[in-house]
Order: structure tokens, then C-alpha cells, then sequence
């Protein structure tokens, strides 16, 4: 629950050597770091069920659970050798595996297991496999009984090993390693293996990229729009190349409606690639596809900062796409946080490369994800709206802002959390929390958290905000503090800060503090409640807390769900 990024403990458990997979995961690029430490193979329950053995000592920050069916379900192993075999004892195996792992997710912040899987080799009868009984079946329902028995559990996530299986060109599987050393799979899988727990962890801590930047020419279609003419480049059907370009924007495409940004940067004219844009029949991505763009003749690198101040989201949020090399290593150089994968050279490879890149994960995708680009959209047309002689005070009164406060609740939870997790610049403590670990912090006495739903005359940010009060040493605590980026220059904090304010003074009279932690992007949310102190009090002033005329707020009550 706490920000602290590095380093966290990984305890490894399985029926098989995972030492392996502990020095993949150090040499694994990308955060978070973590000390690995794989406990003793075949002690699976022992470990799973018993808080006090030895390796839970020292305490993990997280869990990896990876066994193989073979050697967990007695009863698919036995399907897999033409022995009798109840199809519906393998479920039951897989649920009480299952509750194992629940059990032992209870004493971590997050869990990851591995999906089942089998070596290609088992090849088995491939006209029975799918039949009841058959082992493709058999492994499919023990994988659904184990998602099924953790639809509910937000801290245990369950990752795709078929995917790592297929995904590779060498084998996955080494029956030599296993006779030797009891190690099942190869460096290949492992090396899979840990890109894969370290891009779902870097999901979890909300470390995911979120803006696409892409080039035009040769990227989103093919050809040089300035040399070939809009009729002249390839972006379409029965074109095989221009069939690829198509693929590569339905991919950025699918990346946009789960709640990724997209932007342009491209040396062209602008209104020529608008006209591409907005009109070219193979277009599947259109201008409202994109929430910023910089097309002109300018350094790549100068505009990739620019569009980082207009989306207010750090460099280190972007991926660039580009087919030229150049313009790749330019951005390298001058912009490191950027991550700036190999464009490749033939068309039909650039939809795969978007696909397979790791860098998205998340634990959920909300509501508000679907609609952020539009959200972004909508921030232009107030910016545009705003009167080049008016002051900014009667602009925001002109937006018409609206925040609706509530307590939370389970319905309002998975975003909550999400927002907690991804949130760096309004963020006062940095604190980072899974769904099931805030509620259950949330649920505590003395402890309460609000979440706020903002809009205006433009359009709903959706939940965009929340904090969290302690009663504590006889006053109160702000502990968390947080708000989406795009609601910020808006005063929207200031109406916030009053509204739990209030919440506050209704624990008690004592003192209310807010400390924050310093981080290397929340000076945004330092610098607002440095200027809430009078001097050097330990607590905020109330003079200084009033909510902006300009702003409604209004409270509704939790929605009528379960308590948390």
C-alpha cells in the first residue's frame, strides 16, 4: 500500500526447478525490479497452505504459482496415459488448487499463475482431444474452473502460458533438463516467462504505456503522401501491401477502444494528410481517432515534447512509431523514456509488432478508458472555446463544471484503484494498492474514501478523482489525494479539497494534515498543498479551502451494491 517502487520480493513456487526463472526475471528489461527467490520445487500445497514455512521468510511482496497439469491433476495425468479418467474429478482437483492459491493470495499484494499447459510433444489423438474426456478438453475445463474460482479475487492474476508456448520459435519444453534437474522448460520459455510477470506487474503498478504516437508515410500507409499523392499510396484492398497498412491501423485501432491514446507526428503538410485522413476510403483511423498531432516540419524529438505538455502525460507514457531509421535514433538519443521499438521493414510485419508489444497491460479496462479520447477531444474544444481577451476565471465559469461526490463502493472500486495505480502528477503520497487491498484498507475504522464524478458543458470525465481521510492521533489525515490529468487547471482540486475538508471536520475538531511524498512527477499535487499551509504549520489552514464559486458539487449517496 505504500509508493515505494523497488525493489519487491517474488516468491516462486512450482512443481518444478523455477531457479531459472528467477535469474530471467533480473535480467528481464523494464521495472519493476524484483528479488526473485524460488522456493523449494514439488511443495506446492505445503507452501501454498502454510503461512509459517520457511519460504515465506523473508516476507514476498508477490506471488508466482506455476505448475504443470501433469503434475498437479492425478486425473488428467491419467487421460493423458489412456487411464480411466472422471472428467469431473479433474475440475475438482483444479478447485482445490485453486482454493490454495486463494488462501495463500491473502498474504501478498498480488498472485500471478500461469495458465495449464502441455508440451507440444503430447501430441495425443488428435480426432478424440476436444471429445469429452479427450486431454484438450479435460485442460480446457481445469483452466476455466481456476478462472472461474478467481473471477472474484482482483489480487490473483491469470496469464495466457499457451500464448508464451505458441508465441515461440524453439521448444518450450525440455525433457532432458526435467530427467537432470527437474527444470520442465527451456531458457526460451522462461525468458517468455518472465517478459510476460514482469509487463503484468508493471500493469498492476500502473508503469503501462499510454500514448501511441505514429508516423504517416510507410507507417499508417504506404508510400510518401507528398510524392505519390493521395491516390497514389497504398492502403487498401485488393493491394496486398495496402491491405497490410489497413491491418497495422485496425491493430492502433483496438489499442484506441481499449482506452490508449493515439497521436500523430509527421513531417507533411498538414491539410494534405487531413484530407488522407479524413477522406481516403481505406482509412480505418480518422481524425477523431487521434487526440493530438503535430504534422509539420519540425524536429520529430521537439514535437514529441510538445505533444507531451499538450496531453499533459510524461514522455515516458509514449511509444513512437516510425519506419525511419533516422527518426528513430533521433528520438533514442534525445528522448530515453520514450520507448521506440523497431519499425519493421516489410508491411505485413508492422500489425504483428503492434499486437505482440507488451507495454499496455493493465489489470482492467473501465468505462472511462473507452471514452479518453474523446475526453481529450473535448479538451481541445474548451481550449477553443476560450476568448483570446478573456480572463480565466470566466472561462472556467463559461465551462459549467459539475462534481458529484460519493463514499466508495464495490461498483465504483475496479476504477478507483485504477486511478490510484496509473495516477503520477495529481497524486499527493504515491501510495499503490490493488482492488482488494484498498477495499479492505478502505473498510477499516477511521478510515473513509470518496470518489468524484466531474463534468461540464463539454462532456463527463467519468470518475476522474478521489481521496481518502484517516482519523488519526486526534485529528485527520488526508492519505490519498489523486486526479486524473485531464481535469487539471480547472480548480476542480479546490472544490475537491473543500468537499473533504467538511468530510473531515465531521471526524473531529483536531487538526487536518496532508503530507505528501515526494516523487519525481507529483509536484503538481505538492506544490497545491504546499500552498494550503499558513507558514510552517503542521496543519492545512482552513482559510485557505474554499470551493470555487464556478464549480457545483453535490453529494449522492453509495450506490446500493454489497459493502466493500
Amino acid at each position: 500500500m505504500d509508493g515505494t517502487p523497488n525493489p519487491r520480493r517474488l516468491l516462486l513456487v512450482g512443481d518444478t526447478t523455477l531457479d531459472p526463472l528467477a535469474a530471467a526475471l533480473a535480467q528481464a528489461p523494464g521495472g519493476p525490479t524484483l528479488d526473485a527467490a524460488a522456493a523449494p520445487y514439488g511443495q506446492v500445497y505445503q507452501i501454498l497452505m502454510d503461512p509459517s514455512h520457511p519460504a515465506w521468510q523473508p516476507e514476498p511482496d508477490y506471488l508466482a504459482v506455476w505448475t504443470s497439469p501433469q503434475l498437479t491433476l492425478p486425473s488428467l495425468n491419467a487421460a493423458l496415459r489412456f487411464q480411466s479418467a472422471d472428467p469431473e474429478a479433474v475440475v475438482a482437483e483444479a478447485k482445490e488448487f485453486a482454493a490454495a492459491v486463494a488462501a495463500a493470495a491473502q498474504r501478498v499484494r498480488l498472485t500471478i499463475v500461469p495458465s495449464w499447459i502441455l508440451p507440444a510433444h503430447e501430441r495425443w489423438v488428435q480426432s478424440m482431444t476436444w471429445r469429452h474426456g479427450g486431454i484438450a478438453n479435460l485442460l480446457a475445463r481445469a483452466n476455466l474452473a481456476l478462472a472461474d474460482a478467481w473471477a472474484g479475487q482482483r489480487n490473483i492474476l491469470m496469464l495466457d502460458a499457451a500464448h508464451w508456448q505458441s508465441s515461440l520459435s524453439k521448444p518450450s519444453h525440455d525433457p532432458r533438463m526435467y530427467a537432470v534437474a527437474k527444470v520442465m522448460y527451456t531458457p526460451a520459455m522462461f525468458g517468455k516467462a518472465a517478459a510476460e510477470i514482469k509487463a503484468a506487474l508493471r500493469g498492476a503498478l500502473g508503469r503501462s504505456r499510454k500514448v501511441v504516437v505514429c508516423d504517416l508515410d510507410n507507417t499508417l500507409w504506404g508510400g510518401i503522401l507528398g510524392e505519390d499523392g493521395a491516390a497514389g499510396i497504398r492502403l487498401q484492398a485488393p493491394d496486398p501491401v495496402g491491405e497490410c497498412f489497413v491491418a497495422a491501423q485496425e491493430a492502433l485501432k483496438a489499442l484506441r477502444n481499449r482506452g490508449l491514446l493515439l497521436a500523430i507526428c509527421s513531417k507533411n503538410d498538414e491539410d494534405h494528410a487531413f484530407s488522407v485522413i479524413d477522406g481516403h476510403p481505406g482509412m480505418s483511423l480518422r481524425r477523431g481517432d487521434f487526440a493530438a498531432w503535430r504534422i509539420n516540419w519540425e524536429q520529430k524529438a521537439d514535437n514529441l515534447r510538445s505533444l507531451s505538455a499538450e496531453l499533459n502525460l510524461g514522455l515516458d507514457s509514449f511509444v513512437f512509431l516510425d519506419d525511419s531509421p533516422e527518426e528513430r535514433d533521433q528520438v533514442r538519443a534525445l528522448l530515453p523514456d520514450v520507448l521506440v521499438p523497431d519499425c519493421p521493414a516489410s508491411p505485413a510485419a508492422i500489425a504483428p509488432l503492434i499486437t505482440a508489444l507488451d507495454c499496455f497491460e493493465t489489470t482492467t479496462i473501465s468505462a472511462e478508458d473507452a471514452q479518453r479520447t474523446a475526453a481529450y477531444q473535448a479538451e481541445r474544444d474548451r481550449r477553443a472555446a476560450a476568448s483570446p481577451g478573456a480572463d480565466v476565471n470566466s472561462w472556467l465559469a463559461s465551462l459549467d463544471l459539475r462534481v458529484r461526490a460519493s463514499p466508495l463502493d464495490p461498483s465504483s472500486l475496479p476504477r478507483a484503484a485504477q486511478l490510484l495505480n496509473k495516477t503520477n502528477q495529481f497524486n499527493l503520497t504515491l501510495r499503490r494498492a490493488e482492488e482488494n487491498a484498498f477495499a479492505a484498507w478502505a473498510s477499516r475504522p477511521g478510515n473513509s474514501v470518496y470518489v468524484f464524478h466531474i463534468a461540464d458543458r463539454f462532456g463527463d470525465f467519468g470518475l476522474a478523482a478521489l481521496a481518502s481521510l484517516s482519523a488519526e492521533n486526534g485529528g485527520v489525515r488526508i492519505t490519498d489525494f489523486v486526479m486524473s490529468c485531464r481535469v487539471m487547471g480547472k480548480c476542480v482540486e479546490e472544490a475537491i479539497l473543500a468537499y473533504i475538508v467538511e468530510r473531515a471536520r465531521e471526524l473531529g475538531p483536531g487538526p487536518i494534515v496532508a503530507p505528501a511524498t515526494e516523487g519525481p512527477r507529483n509536484e503538481p499535487a505538492r506544490r497545491f498543498f504546499a500552498g494550503k499551509y499558513s507558514g510552517a504549520g503542521a496543519a492545512l489552514s482552513l482559510a485557505r479551502i474554499s470551493r470555487p464559486e464556478f464549480i457545483t458539487v453535490e453529494a449522492t449517496a453509495p450506490a446500493l451494491v454489497p459493502a466493500l
